[in-house]
């Protein structure tokens, strides 16, 4: 028998201490990668000074004094414009404002009624035919000028791309707000749904969101649609969070390749979806511009519009004036 003595254990083996050494540095490693990449990726822009609104009001158009310097931007705050085009193509059935305050992590989606009035050089003077007389720059120079509010980016959705989303995470569940008893063959839609909460599928939350009124013309306005689109593209956003594991960002990237148009580059969408995973659902505003609908025009409240830019969607360190914004009046 041996005489050495033998040191007692600590009691942690050392393929345990081994295997702890290995997890700190692929750890590290990790951190280390993070950090660099966010390093590496740049913020996004923010658009260029568009010309200012014209006013159609006589003591407002005077001209600006020739050294006025634009407007200051606040820090790490981006505007988009969210787009949906009807079966034509040409004019935008669905748009939407939004601000993104990355330091505050606050989302504001403002809806805009298609048939919103607006003061243009056009036989038609509803916002949703700015698409096809001016294309996206057109549209985004009538935004700024109805409401002096700029757009960074834009993203033209094919009315494809929600549904292929929805059912990526599995549907929603969704409270359908009254009963729902359409018919139109030329637009192939067939929509039969009872009030209350349903589960829907991607092409079920298209159909509700497209319901305006019955076949005996009970229903909604175009106010409640849109709060409708609102609640049901908040539940689509709620799922996609609570689904967003590396699983399925292979399928958000290939839905955003074959349906999403956009001027966001790849790095762009890196850096926002970087600051995003901080996101609560409790910082998302949703709204409608406030408007009254006199055939055939839906008039925006000038007063109630600034009140509702300023405290949710201005990008700007100083808040919006009335003569900045630019809004036809019934009279």
């Amino acid at each position: 028998m041996s005489g050495r003595r033998h040191k007692r254990s600590s009691g942690i083996p050392r393929v345990l201490v081994g295997l702890y050494r290995v997890i700190v540095a692929i750890s590290v490693v990790i951190v280390v990668t993070y950090v660099a990449w966010l390093l590496l990726v740049p913020k996004p822009g923010m658009a260029e000074e568009l010309e200012p609104a014209q006013p159609n009001r006589a003591e407002d158009t005077a001209d600006p004094a020739p050294d006025a310097s634009p407007d200051a931007r606040k820090d790490d705050c981006w505007t988009f414009l969210l787009i949906g085009t009807d079966r034509v193509g040409a004019n935008t059935d669905t748009l939407m404002y939004l601000t993104y305050d990355v330091g505050e992590q606050t989302v504001s989606v403002a809806s805009i009624p298609r048939d919103t009035k607006v003061d243009a050089d056009r036989r038609v003077k509803k916002i949703n035919s700015a698409y096809a007389y001016g294309g996206m720059d057109g549209l985004k120079q009538e935004i700024y000028q109805t409401f002096g509010l700029p757009v960074d980016y834009y993203i033209k959705v094919d009315v494809q791309a929600f549904v292929a989303l929805v059912d990526e995470v599995d549907g929603i569940d969704f409270y359908v707000p009254c009963d729902m008893d359409y018919d139109d063959p030329w637009q192939d839609l067939s929509i039969h749904y009872k009030e209350g909460m349903q589960h829907l599928s991607g092409q079920q939350a298209l159909e509700v969101c497209r319901f305006r009124h019955n076949n005996d013309m009970t229903g909604y306005s175009d106010t409640g649609r849109m709060e409708t689109q609102r609640g049901v593209l908040t539940a689509v956003a709620q799922k996609v969070i609570s689904w967003g594991s590396l699983a399925r960002i292979n399928g958000y990237l290939e839905i955003i390749a074959e349906y999403v148009e956009t001027d966001l580059s790849l790095t762009d969408m890196m850096w926002f979806a970087s600051q995003a995973i901080y996101f609560d659902m409790d910082g998302l505003n949703t709204m409608t511009m406030p408007a009254e609908w006199h055939s055939p025009y839906m008039y925006l409240d000038p007063e109630e519009t600034l009140e509702m830019v300023n405290t949710y969607l201005n990008p700007y360190e100083e808040p919006r004036t009335a003569d900045q914004l630019n809004i036809p009046t019934l009279s």
